[in-house]
């Protein structure tokens, strides 16, 4: 009797991960319009606030400045949803009209918002930040079949940069940052998908609507390994983002729980454990961006080409495409102040622009990114801008 009990335990023991299924997270990026608008490509180019999330070496490119940042993004064709802004406006938004809208965003590529704040110190080798990062998206067959999730993300960010001299022209910076993270995270069901779109046609708050939905909420570790090498005009960059995969060890509880505890004791509810795996996916890309050096004629005219293949690990196991892992994008900076830009992301074309004042600096971009595992499964069409302001 006692043999079968402790076989019958090992049995369980061994048996009990072969129940538990490993979901992929969303990775702790904001949707930048500067990078969204290169088509998504950065890691030769890095440096400054976005070093944070495309690539560590760049913490050694430039003199130290603060950044406060904030950015947000809407996943819709740009211009369906500006003209229901439009119609908001002026009166003429029907009931009708915007079910419509809703109906072919959410069939097509999925509809969803974000946004972002962040505040970090980079330069001279040091990188040390913190970003607040929301983002949430649906997408169904129909308005009966729509689900989604919501993701809200608190990241604390540190590394450091080191460069070195190789001769020949050539200097590489070595870099690497630690990325500890709280996080909620929503998965949103058709029943609850329904009550949020019913709130926005009536104006009803939406995260009521959210409150009965299931959270998981938890830590994890990110790791970040990056380098780049400058030869004469041409840098050629690596990045590991998220080494060996993020692991988050959620509990769960109700949405409206979770946020109620938060806002009343700033912690935590109890919950009860979570036995799936939820990873962000580890991300190997390299890069290449070509900047010539045109002395003080780059104060009136600076370009910029740069070209990223991400993903590599999906490209090795079969799981993404050649055109999911490609990011190319071009852009000039004139008098220092206006830049455009223009890129490839993933097969799509994407368009963006900026202005700088004095320490203020404004983005746009209008961009598609493709959500599916191949070109053409899911394109997704979205807007972001964000302000900066630099010290």
């Amino acid at each position: 009797m006692r043999r079968a009990f402790f076989l019958a335990a090992i049995i369980m023991l061994l048996s009990a991960p072969a129940f538990a299924t490993q979901y992929n997270e969303k990775p702790f990026v904001p949707l930048s319009p500067v990078v969204m608008a290169d088509g998504g490509s950065c890691i030769a180019s890095a440096q400054g606030y976005n070093a944070f999330f495309c690539n560590p070496a760049g913490f050694s490119r430039g003199s130290g400045a603060f950044t406060l940042s904030s950015s947000s993004w809407v996943y819709s064709r740009p211009d369906l949803f500006l003209s229901q802004i439009a119609q908001a406006i002026v009166g003429i938004q029907t009931p009708t009209s915007f079910l419509n809208y809703i109906n072919s965003q959410l069939t097509t590529g999925g509809l969803g918002a974000g946004s972002s704040l962040g505040i970090g110190y980079v330069g001279d080798g040091l990188g040390l930040g913190a970003a607040f990062i929301v983002d949430s998206s649906l997408f169904g067959p129909s308005l009966l079949g729509v689900t989604g999730d919501l993701t809200a993300t608190l990241g604390f960010i540190g590394g450091l940069s080191l460069p070195f001299e190789l001769g020949g022209g050539m200097k590489i910076h070595v870099g690497a940052d630690i990325r500890p993270m709280i996080r909620i995270h929503s998965p949103i069901t058709y029943v609850t998908a329904n009550a949020i779109i019913s709130a926005l046609q009536t104006g009803d708050s939406v995260i009521s609507a959210l409150n009965p939905a299931t959270a998981y909420y938890g830590s994890g570790i990110g790791l970040d390994l990056g380098a780049i090498a400058e030869l004469g005009w041409f840098s050629f960059g690596l990045s590991i983002r998220d080494l060996g995969g993020t692991q988050f060890n959620y509990a769960s509880n109700s949405f409206g729980a979770v946020t109620g505890t938060l806002a009343s004791q700033g912690n935590f509810p109890s919950g009860s454990r979570v036995s799936d795996t939820y990873v962000i996916p580890m991300d190997v890309g390299f890069g290449i961006a070509f900047r010539p050096d045109l002395g003080r004629g780059n104060l009136f005219f600076d370009p910029l080409i740069s070209f990223d293949m991400r993903n590599i690990v999906g490209a090795i196991d079969g799981s993404a495409d050649f055109w999911t892992l490609l990011h190319a994008g071009a852009e000039i900076r004139l008098l220092n102040m206006l830049t455009v830009r223009a890129g490839l992301n993933q097969g799509y074309l994407t368009f963006g622009a900026g202005v700088k004042v004095w320490s203020l600096d404004m983005n746009v971009a209008i961009f598609t990114q493709e959500l599916g595992a191949y070109l053409g499964d899911r394109p997704n069409a979205g807007m972001s801008i964000s302000a900066d302001m630099r010290i």
